[in-house]
């Protein structure tokens, strides 16, 4: 429910108003006082009208004041304290928006109760901020703001105690009253709200708002017939107006409910009636058809009266939304991408609005922002697990908000532990960044939680086998056998774990089992046993039973370029060259060439011929095909046969993937070894933008500094030091910054770690010796 405050007497409003406008005037040399005394007389009927409840001529009268002095922010506050009494939050806040920055004394206050009307708790505290409230009303009203939007944020227990202790203070304060009703309903206690509101009742005049908070407490207890005596009694307790109040429709909507749980259908018809009257019967007829034709699949149809009705309402939001998702998910992408952003409201729209906004926006690579609406989402509705997981997995593929991400998934995890997939993103991410035991925790806990989640699983067994866990892999697959043995997922992960254990004979056996039964994956998995048996005899030397077992995969497989090239590593592992070269060929005859024949091919003419042929190959075939995967490799055989090629070669590559780190890393330190150091300085730059942590362009960077920004220097280096303290180079910049610096006595240790960890560096030694000059 809306926060409320207590309402002023509109004549004490006027009279504050008419006593401001000749300092207004005088601040914004907009106003002049014959401009002042037409206005009045508009006040005037204004405040005659409100309290009538005539309000739509309250509101015109406003207007026309607002007309004649555009520039009094005054009768702009004016008009927002009439919509705010009426309901319509959306109107006060684009009224005041745009005066907060030249006025936020006088709108912040206001913008900050519209803010929290429509759940923008965040933006309510923002603006709350600029308010500087003086008066003790002003005080009053900022407290019950924040009280509100603590409510909002999840934090009920301290907005409870927050409006207690309002009440405590201002014990006539009815919106303090409300507010803690509303957090213990929040807290799903009706029966202390009901104590709550009644203590007011019994001492306190009544009204509209608290008997719908009594009848809605009584309702949630089953306690009909109170009830409908409630709701009934604030019904007529409402003021008459020529609007529709929601309060009102919130009331009725509630009573027919009661009525039609007691069995009271006509009763209940008759309130219905009249909350059919205040909607548009034909806009309910279209979204009832706009439903229809989505679920029916025609999602052609849908658009098109969507977008007949945004001509009709164009600055309705949820049609907006709706129209973005469906046109984002039907392939019509930057239209919707276009309406979910322009329209979306982080802090309030619903979060499958928000989910589809972030897919439009990661389809169109703006993962950044799609991020940054994800951020306020969460801040707004930090419980939100949806909202978590998405924000988690989005920050988690984004190297330099990975942290973010992992807060977020764990928070996710906390509060959803058998959201088990959360946890093996989790897993994947510790894996990539080369924490295994981080991984295997969370497998560990998938795993036991549900074995049958079969990628989780395969995981699982991986990891551990890849950190040579062994015995617990082997644990693992009999369990899987045991608990799982007529599933053929579980039977297939276990074949493929005792594959990479060297149980060969028990992998061939159920295989061979699974082929029979028509379970197609198991060919592949087939394969990759033949594979490995063909590994563990190139380790035996046994040539001919590898032969033998590639030829078998290769037949299982044909099109599969890594085992084609199989028998080319086993005709050089043997110190057949020529026989390698000659099974190369015969791999480019029916494959034909690509990156990885290529690279092979270069690879042995380097140990056959010659670094120089080599080179001459691969750059041939690179000028041929033009495919930047060759540059790496190219590039390493230049440095030594060309190195007047290397700036043409990493300016190609890092045109071709502007966003690959290692392309800009190599560029970068080309630019710097030629001395070109501006131009390394932007390209280090570029890099720890895409990857804030990549210790090279930290390091590096902060070389370049050393002299010309040595406060920016120190900061880099020292973070370089941070994310890796075993890195000697790396000590050895920080140390020789830290001594340009004048801080010799850290320096000196500092390189004195790095030379123990790289004892026969020249160059630290030459540092060393001249920071101990210094000392």
């Amino acid at each position: 429910m809306p926060i409320t405050t207590p309402q002023k007497k509109l004549p004490q409003i006027i009279l504050l108003a008419s006593l401001l406008l000749p300092l207004l005037s005088a601040c914004n040399n907009s106003s002049n006082d014959s401009n002042s005394s037409e206005a009045l007389p508009h006040l005037n009927r204004a405040d005659t009208y409100a309290e009538q409840g005539q309000y739509r001529s309250a509101i015109l009268e406003i207007r026309n004041a607002i007309q004649v002095e555009p520039d009094n922010v005054a009768h702009i506050v004016r008009l927002a304290e009439i919509y705010l009494e009426l309901g319509a939050n959306q109107q006060t806040i684009k009224l005041l928006e745009p005066w907060l920055k030249d006025a936020p004394k006088s709108v912040a206050l206001p913008l900050a109760r519209a803010y929290v009307a429509v759940r923008k708790h965040l933006s309510a505290i923002e603006t709350l901020a600029l308010a500087n409230p003086a008066t003790n009303s002003e005080k009053l009203e900022a407290e019950l703001i924040t009280a509100e939007a603590l409510r909002q944020s999840g934090k009920v227990v301290e907005a409870i105690a927050v409006y207690r202790g309002i009440s405590k203070k201002n014990p006539t304060n009815e919106a303090a009253l409300i507010g803690l009703a509303n957090g213990q309903f929040q807290l799903r206690d009706p029966a202390a709200a009901l104590i709550t509101v009644n203590s007011w009742l019994a001492d306190k005049p009544t009204s509209a708002s608290l008997l719908h908070l009594k009848g809605t407490a009584q309702y949630q207890l089953r306690d009909l017939e109170p009830a409908a005596v409630s709701l009934t009694a604030a019904v007529t307790q409402l003021p008459a107006s020529d609007i529709f109040l929601p309060l009102r429709g919130e009331i009725l909507t509630l009573l027919s409910r009661v009525l039609t749980a007691q069995g009271k259908i006509d009763e209940a018809q008759v309130y219905n009636r009249i909350l059919a009257e205040q909607t548009d019967p034909g806009s309910r007829q279209q979204s009832e058809a706009i439903i229809s034709a989505i679920q029916a699949g025609k999602f052609d149809d849908a658009k098109i009266m969507l977008r007949d009705m945004r001509k009709l309402d164009p600055n309705n939001e949820l049609l907006a939304l709706m129209l973005g998702t469906l046109a984002a998910s039907t392939g019509e992408l930057e239209e919707g991408a276009e309406l979910l952003s322009e329209n979306l409201d982080p802090e309030t729209s619903p979060t499958r609005f928000i989910r589809a906004s972030t897919m439009a926006q990661i389809d169109m690579d703006k993962r950044v922002e799609a991020l940054a609406t994800l951020d306020r989402a969460v801040k707004a509705r930090p419980n939100d697990n949806d909202l978590l997981a998405m924000h988690g997995i989005l920050a988690l593929s984004i190297p330099e908000h990975a942290n973010q991400g992992v807060a977020s998934v764990n928070k996710a995890i906390n509060n959803q532990p058998d959201r088990l997939r959360l946890r093996f993103a989790l897993a994947r991410h510790h894996l990539e960044k080369q924490e295994p035991e981080l991984a295997l925790g969370h497998l560990r806990i998938a795993f036991a939680t549900n074995p049958a989640d079969w990628v989780v699983t395969s995981t699982y067994l991986n990891t551990l086998i890849d950190q040579g866990e062994h015995k617990e892999a082997r644990e693992i697959r009999d369990a899987l056998i045991n608990g799982y043995g007529n599933e053929r997922e579980a039977v297939l992960i276990a074949t493929m774990a005792d594959t990479r254990l060297g149980n060969f004979e028990a992998a061939r056996t159920a295989l061979t089992g699974l082929k029979n039964n028509g379970f197609a994956p198991a060919k592949s998995a087939y394969a990759e046993l033949l594979m490995a048996e063909t590994e563990a005899a190139v380790a035996a030397g046994n040539w001919t039973q590898a032969r033998s077992k590639a030829a078998e995969a290769i037949a299982l497989q044909p099109n599969n370029i890594r085992f084609a090239l199989q028998p080319v590593a086993i005709a050089e592992l043997s110190g057949d060259m020529t026989g390698a070269i000659t099974a190369l060929d015969s791999v480019e005859a029916t494959h034909g060439k690509d990156i990885a024949s290529i690279l092979v091919r270069t690879d042995l003419l380097r140990k056959s011929k010659g670094d120089k042929t080599a080179h001459d190959y691969l750059r041939g075939e690179w000028r041929a095909t033009g495919q930047v995967k060759l540059v790496p490799s190219l590039m390493i055989l230049a440095k030594i046969q060309a190195p007047e090629t290397l700036d043409e070669l990493s300016q190609l590559w890092v045109e071709a993937t502007p966003k690959n780190p290692t392309a800009l890393l190599a560029r970068a330190d080309l630019l710097m070894s030629t001395n070109r150091h501006t131009e390394a300085q932007t390209v280090y730059k570029n890099i720890l933008g895409l990857t804030p942590q990549n210790t090279a362009a930290l390091n590096n960077l902060a070389w370049l500094l050393r002299e010309s920004d040595p406060t920016k220097a120190l900061a880099l280096a020292k973070r370089a030091t941070e994310l890796a303290p075993k890195n000697a180079s790396i000590l050895d910049t920080y140390g020789w910054i830290l001594h340009l610096s004048g801080n010799h006595p850290e320096a000196k240790e500092l390189i004195q770690q790095a030379l123990k960890l790289a004892p026969n560096s020249q160059n630290i030694k030459k540092h060393l010796k001249a920071v101990e000059k210094k000392l």
